[in-house]
């Protein structure tokens, strides 16, 4: 995919671009942004970009070489992601004996390394070797949703690009033009993405948007102030962790529309636009810093699942400290 064809990210492009311009390739970057932001698509349209026939700060997408890189097929393109739970020195090494070798058919060999901050701390002490001592004509883009767990000295030896949250009409206009979804449908899911074309891909699919108003309405509920209710909300929230944490970001997003609501009164602002009623009964019913803790036990709770801790005693202290 071409640059011209990306959704936003005005800014990343316009780095990218200049870097094309000017000739001088840093020897590594590192896209990082939330997961599922369209890192992954800028970095392959950038390899497109340095390997097109054609040449320029942009990718023709139509020359045999730009066709290979989309369709995943180029011999100079290839990605590296975790083996289990991390990337390992292995997987480093493997990496670099290939960065031995000159490009085959392009004029780049191009490496992504997606969820690079689960290298493990011998797979990053091991990537220092080709990051200060690049290759010719070799380009390494690391991947991450995580700067901030990287080591220090990956971070300094990679040239940074950010990835901001896509607008609500961004995500909006995406799923209107590519997936000729109805504008409010569209509207919908742009909202509850969080900035993220993956992510109101993954809403689309199954029943997303009746889930999230069946939870929303169980949460303004008075009855889930008893506590044999609380245990019966937690068995609704499911067990897998995908659907469980898909289930506590909306929960999460309900307070924080209660937390605007009641703060600023302003419903233009709601990312649950359709379920203002409920999300004014959430507001109404606790103060600004309640709601504001309800948002950071969330947050903790979610944290602390994604690093694998007891799930029902995590859910079960989160849902007993929640004011509701």
């Amino acid at each position: 995919m071409p640059f011209r064809d990306i959704y936003g990210h005005k800014r990343p492009l316009g780095i990218l671009k200049t870097v094309l311009e000017r000739g001088r390739i840093p020897q590594a970057l590192l896209f990082h942004g939330m997961e599922g932001i369209g890192k992954r698509t800028t970095a392959l349209a950038f390899a497109q970009a340095l390997n097109c026939r054609e040449g320029g700060t942009d990718a023709c997408g139509r020359c045999p070489s730009c066709r290979k890189i989309g369709h995943g097929t180029h011999p100079d393109v290839s990605t590296l992601t975790a083996d289990g739970q991390y990337i390992r020195i292995r997987d480093i090494r493997a990496l670099q004996e290939q960065m031995q070798f000159k490009p085959y058919e392009g004029r780049w060999r191009v490496f992504l390394v997606r969820e690079a901050d689960r290298m493990n701390l011998e797979a990053a002490n091991a990537l220092l070797k080709p990051l200060e001592e690049p290759s010719a004509k070799h380009g390494l883009i690391l991947l991450t949703a995580h700067p901030d767990r990287l080591p220090r000295t990956v971070l300094s030896r990679c040239q940074q690009v950010r990835f901001h949250p896509l607008p609500r009409e961004t995500v909006q206009r995406f799923l209107v033009e590519r997936h000729a979804l109805e504008a409010p449908t569209a509207g919908l899911l742009a909202s509850c993405s969080g900035g993220s074309i993956a992510r109101a891909l993954n809403l689309r699919q199954g029943d997303f948007l009746e889930m999230r108003r069946a939870l929303l309405e169980r949460m303004a509920s008075p009855a889930l102030r008893e506590p044999w209710q609380r245990l019966s909300f937690l068995g609704d929230l499911g067990q897998e962790r995908r659907s469980l944490a898909e289930r506590l970001a909306v929960m999460r997003s309900c307070w924080r529309d209660a937390l605007v609501v009641r703060e600023t009164g302003a419903a233009d602002l709601l990312i649950h636009r359709d379920c203002e009623a409920e999300i004014r009964t959430l507001a109404d019913r606790r103060t600004g810093e309640e709601i504001l803790n309800n948002i950071r036990l969330i947050d903790r709770a979610i944290a602390a699942l994604e690093q694998n801790a007891n799930k029902q005693l995590t859910l079960e202290v989160m849902m007993f400290r929640l004011a509701l």
